[in-house]
């Protein structure tokens, strides 16, 4: 038999403090004694952001001089020894000593997660009146179960600054959390600085969900600071999704720019774009070159593309869509609504990006090689298989249990609650009940929570909203599904509660059922004292 299969086979899963759980854990005899002051040694380049990591092991440690004898070392995957796998992508494996701490890996990803696991392990060590803390001698595999690992926060219903994006990237990071969804328009407000179309912030991003005074200060990310979120993201091993709703949630681009009008509904009487006007194709073209621009490294640019049937009541009666069904010979409004995917899909996938968009594009008949479909209605499981079936890489983020604007237990009150909430137990048991086939969850490419904010006006809100359950989906997202074992998560849960709390990061205690933390008085609360 291969040795390295061998390996393998010996290995004793072991539920280390560590989250997520890692995917094989060998404990052994011994300890390392490691002491306050002990030198460490990391890779050329990327010292500030991995000394800002280990600053979290709540222990003294510091770079190494030149041939200095090192506490930690961080390696490539081509020092382990013969008996060992190697490890490859965002992979890592952990070889504590009696003489030695090392960290091996492909990639920066993998040294990064191999670091964030060792502190993690650090932190829950004996730790001697001295300050010694006596690691236990292991080795660690660990890799994950799903490439993209993600959190969706919704800012244009009510924003979020970006000190306080930070401290959430900070926090995915510890998680291995690997993509960040940043869902900036919507009907609400626009939050994005588009230098072609200024009145874009200076009009749209005015308001918020409980608030559409038309003097309410604007809120949005100018492009310096869309930089500092990317580049901070990607020191953090995050790539930063953007999401530009089109045809629909258009409401405060076109509060910016009437002339772009597509009609809509009651609650959202500007709820589209004129989907078939030439001049808001290039309205749309352009804004979509400079988010390209903004975010070379996404990979995907999320349309949206949902829930477009709402507010299309106005189109047949729009002259330009009138002549494009008659010339392209389109029979409904669905037909229509699948032209514009059609060519906004083909105008991102030209500046180099994937299109994103949520499940209702799946019917669009979208290029399968460069699609990527967002599944969300949970009550539409044939809308997924079909998805899977037509070949379609698929983000799974249905919102029973990835919506985190639910309830997350029967005593609260503020949420939503449709015939079931999302419980943290439901979050961290997610994705075993879809019962994916082997190649089925090939062409998953990973999972995602979504922070949508009607409900969050406050950033103490989304915190009890986002916490611990957050927890629960990246482990979900990373971790083997024979490894996982919720009563472990739950004690491995606790000291990540006190980490969360050292960071200024609220949470809801699921241990003491605390109280819950609901935005009743926040209206006011927000327009007297806008985050």
């Amino acid at each position: 038999m291969h040795k390295t299969l061998l390996w393998f086979l010996s290995l004793l899963c072991c539920h280390a403090g560590i989250i997520p759980q890692p995917l094989d854990t060998k404990l052994r005899e011994g300890h390392y004694s490691l002491k306050p002051g002990s030198f460490v040694y990391l890779p050329t380049g990327t010292e500030q952001t991995l000394l800002s990591v280990l600053k979290d092991s709540d222990i003294d440690l510091k770079m190494a001089p030149a041939d200095a004898s090192c506490a930690v070392q961080m390696l490539d995957e081509k020092s382990l020894p013969d008996n060992y796998p190697i490890p490859s992508g965002e992979g890592y494996i952990i070889r504590v000593t009696a003489e030695v701490i090392n960290i091996h890996a492909a990639t920066d990803a993998g040294k990064f997660y191999g670091l964030q696991s060792l502190v993690q392990l650090i932190s829950s060590a004996e730790k001697s009146p001295d300050g010694t803390i006596q690691v236990p001698c292991q080795d660690i595999v660990d890799q994950p179960r799903f490439a993209w690992r993600g959190y969706m926060l919704d800012v244009s219903r009510h924003f979020t600054t970006t000190e306080n994006i930070k401290r959430q990237l900070d926090a995915m990071a510890r998680y291995k959390l690997n993509r960040f969804h940043w869902h900036l328009t919507d009907s609400p407000a626009w939050r994005i600085e588009i230098k072609k179309y200024p009145e874009l912030t200076r009009i749209g991003a005015r308001g918020t969900e409980t608030d559409r005074r038309k003097d309410t200060p604007a809120q949005f990310y100018t492009q310096e600071q869309i930089k500092e979120i990317v580049a901070y993201a990607k020191a953090r091993h995050i790539i930063v999704i953007p999401e530009i709703d089109m045809p629909g949630h258009a409401d405060a681009a076109v509060r910016s720019y009437p002339q772009h009008d597509g009609g809509g509904y009651e609650k959202w009487p500007h709820f589209t774009f004129n989907p078939a006007k030439p001049e808001t194709l290039t309205f749309l073209d352009d804004i979509l070159t400079e988010v390209a621009a903004l975010f070379p490294d996404a990979g995907v640019i999320h349309f949206g593309g949902d829930e477009v049937h709402f507010g299309w009541q106005q189109w047949p009666k729009l002259p330009e869509v009138q002549a494009l069904m008659k010339q392209e010979n389109l029979k409904d409004l669905a037909a229509v609504e699948t032209w514009f995917n059609r060519r906004m899909a083909k105008k991102i996938n030209a500046l180099g990006f994937e299109t994103g968009g949520w499940d209702e594009i799946a019917a669009r008949e979208l290029p399968k090689d460069q699609t990527l479909i967002f599944w969300w209605r949970h009550d539409k499981p044939a809308i997924l298989q079909q998805a899977l079936k037509d070949g379609y890489p698929v983000i799974l983020c249905p919102r029973r249990p990835c919506y985190f604007d639910f309830l997350q237990h029967p005593s609260h009150k503020n949420g939503r609650n449709w015939n079931g909430i999302n419980p943290l137990s439901d979050v961290y048991a997610f994705p075993a009940n879809l019962k994916l086939t082997e190649s089925q969850e090939k062409q998953v490419r990973g999972i995602q929570a979504c922070l949508w904010t009607e409900t969050t006006i406050t950033q103490s809100r989304r915190d009890f909203m986002t916490w611990p359950r957050l927890l629960a989906l990246a482990e979900s997202a990373w971790t083997a599904e024979k490894n996982k074992d919720f009563p472990s998560f739950e004690n491995r849960l606790k000291p990540e509660l006190t980490w969360l709390t050292k960071k200024g990061i609220g949470f809801y205690d699921v241990h003491r059922n605390s109280a819950e933390v609901t935005d009743s008085g926040a209206k006011q609360e927000y327009l007297d004292n806008a985050e």
